[in-house]
């Protein structure tokens, strides 16, 4: 995670909440376009090919998410 930006860890907390792009964009004010350009570069740096398998390293590293 030491890799990931603060902004690329909020996305990737978002994205294992099972929000969808816009959902994530209207959350943190940016555009479509830009959420899914940082859940490409998230998915990179974390060596993932997909958004269900960030879910599971959020929950496999029990990454608090802020809500309970």
């Amino acid at each position: 995670l030491a890799q990931l930006t603060a902004q690329e860890q909020k996305i990737l907390l978002l994205v294992a909440e099972g929000k969808t792009n816009k959902e994530i964009a209207a959350e943190v004010f940016l555009s479509d376009k830009t959420v899914k350009n940082y859940v490409s570069s998230i998915l990179s740096k974390l060596n993932l090919e997909r958004r269900a398998q960030a879910a599971a390293f959020v929950a496999k590293h029990r990454i608090d998410t802020g809500h309970s």
